[in-house]
C-alpha cells in the first residue's frame, strides 16, 4: 500500500476515534443532568411542604397570641368583678365575658385544626427530606462515576491526539492540507473506502478503470465529486467464498 495512503487511513481512524471520545465527553453533563432533575424536583417539593408548614406554624403562633390577649382581657374583667355595683353593670360584665370566652373557644378550635395540619405537613417534610437525601446520594454517586469516566476519556483523548500528531507529521504538507480541508467541509471523513465502483463517502459512481487503479492502493486517488481520498479494502475471506459458491439447486 502507498505509504502516504497508509498514513491517511491511520489518521482518519484516529480522527474518528477522537471525535467519538469527544462526543462521549460532551454527553457526560447530559447524563448527570438525568440525576440532577429528580434532585431538583425533590428539593422543590420539600421547599413547598416546608413553606406551607412554616406558614401554618406562624398562623398557629398568631392564634396563640390572640388567645393570650383574650385570656388577659378575661382575667382583667374578672379582677374588676368586685367593683360591680348594679345588676345592669353585672349583666354587661357577663355579656362581655361571654363574648370573649366564645372568641377564645373559636380560636382554640382553629388552633386544633392548624395543629392537625401542621402534623400532616411535618410528616410530609420528613418524607421529602428522605427523598432529597436519596436523590442527593444518587446524584453524588453518579457524579463520582462520571467524574472517573471523564478522567479516563480525557486520558484516552490525549493518547489518541499524541498518535495523531505522529501520523500527521509523516504526511506530505499538500496531502495533509487537502485532508484537513475535506474534514472541515464534511465534518466526518476525508478518507473513504470504495466498493463496487462506488465512493462510499458520497455514493458517486467511479469509472471502471479508475476503480481498478484504486484497488491496487499504489497511488493516491480522490473522488472527482466529493474530493475525498479513496482506497480499497479487500473483503473478508468468507465474503469471497460466498460469492464464489455454486448456487444451490
Amino acid at each position: 500500500m502507498n505509504e502516504q495512503l497508509k498514513f491517511l487511513i491511520a489518521l482518519q481512524e484516529l480522527d474518528s476515534a477522537i471525535m467519538s471520545i469527544a462526543e462521549k465527553i460532551e454527553l457526560l453533563p447530559l447524563r448527570l443532568k438525568q440525576f440532577e432533575t429528580p434532585l431538583k424536583e425533590a428539593s422543590e417539593s420539600y421547599q413547598k411542604s416546608k413553606t406551607k408548614n412554616d406558614t401554618l406554624n406562624k398562623k398557629k403562633k398568631d392564634k396563640e397570641l390572640q388567645l393570650d390577649e383574650i385570656q388577659d382581657k378575661i382575667s382583667k374583667l374578672k379582677s374588676k368583678s368586685s367593683d360591680i355595683k348594679t345588676n345592669k353593670e353585672y349583666e354587661a360584665h357577663l355579656k362581655e365575658t361571654k363574648v370573649y370566652e366564645q372568641n377564645m373557644s373559636k380560636i382554640e378550635d382553629e388552633i386544633l385544626i392548624i395543629m392537625e395540619e401542621v402534623e400532616t405537613f411535618e410528616k410530609d417534610v420528613k418524607e421529602e427530606e428522605v427523598k432529597i437525601k436519596k436523590a442527593e446520594d444518587e446524584f453524588r454517586e453518579q457524579e463520582k462515576i462520571l467524574g472517573e469516566e471523564l478522567k479516563k476519556l480525557e486520558a484516552e483523548l490525549e493518547k489518541e491526539k499524541a498518535k495523531r500528531n505522529e501520523f500527521s507529521s509523516r504526511l506530505d504538507e499538500e496531502n495533509y492540507h487537502h485532508y484537513m480541508n475535506v474534514m472541515k467541509r464534511f465534518g466526518d471523513k476525508a478518507v473513504v473506502e470504495t466498493k463496487n465502483e462506488i465512493c462510499l463517502g458520497c455514493n458517486t459512481n467511479i469509472p471502471p478503470q479508475l476503480f481498478n487503479d484504486i484497488k491496487k492502493n499504489e497511488d493516491l486517488h480522490r473522488c472527482f465529486y466529493c474530493k475525498r481520498f479513496l482506497y480499497y479494502k479487500e473483503p473478508p475471506v468468507s465474503d469471497k467464498q460466498d460469492k464464489g459458491a455454486a448456487p444451490i439447486a
